[in-house]
């Protein structure tokens, strides 16, 4: 049996712990043993039964633990990963049932495909990246290491996320635009032309803000 510790447990965290009978299927093969978070209290006021079991720096994996990426910010995410993977740590990818995954799409290590996603065909995706509900990923995309896609944003054809991009809900990227490093795009916004690394974008059109 392996044991499952999601790391992070804010809002994402508890999502996907809601989610998790539904990732894992079979529960005789999976038990949820808890959350790591440097937030000791952030599950105060929540009915969670599930712990959290370490703080994310006191925390050193066992034999039979596997890890959930659950952290939305690229930068702390790729951070956490990298620390816990010198400790040791092995990351697994969870894809919901009721995602649709065609054909041709690889997929790293740590990924996270939420309920209703639509990875169509042709796709390269690095480690640690994060789809929430109702995303679209067109044919021929790319999508770097820690980038995260929140709900119902569509990235279509052809385009490219480079590392540690973050998407807001509902955002556009247009057919063969590029995203830059750790860029941000704000929710709603619709992409038409490459952003450059580590800057904000909001709008339709998005612009630099």
């Amino acid at each position: 049996m392996k044991k499952v510790i999601i790391v992070g447990a804010g809002g994402l965290g508890r999502m996907i712990y809601s989610w998790l009978p539904d990732f894992l299927g079979n529960e005789n093969d999976w038990e949820t043993i808890g959350f790591i978070s440097d937030r000791l209290d952030v599950l105060d006021g929540y009915d969670y039964d599930t712990p959290i079991i370490s703080t994310i720096q006191d925390y050193f994996p066992e034999e039979d633990h596997v890890l959930v990426m659950a952290i939305a910010d690229p930068k702390a995410k790729l951070a956490v990963a990298e620390e816990l993977e010198k400790r040791g740590a092995r990351f697994i990818n969870l894809i919901h049932p009721t995602a649709l995954v065609g054909k041709n799409v690889k997929m790293g290590k740590g990924c996270v495909v939420s309920p209703r996603a639509v990875l169509t065909c042709d796709i390269d995706i690095g480690d640690f990246v994060m789809f929430n509900i109702g995303v679209t990923i067109g044919h021929d995309v790319f999508i770097g290491n820690g980038s995260t896609i929140n709900s119902h944003s569509d990235v279509t054809g052809c385009a490219a996320l480079e590392t540690g991009v973050f998407l807001g809900s509902h955002a556009v990227i247009t057919p063969s635009v590029k995203v830059k490093e750790f860029a941000k795009i704000g929710a709603g916004s619709v992409v038409i032309k490459q952003v450059k690394p580590e800057v904000t974008v909001f709008g339709i059109p998005a612009k630099q803000v």
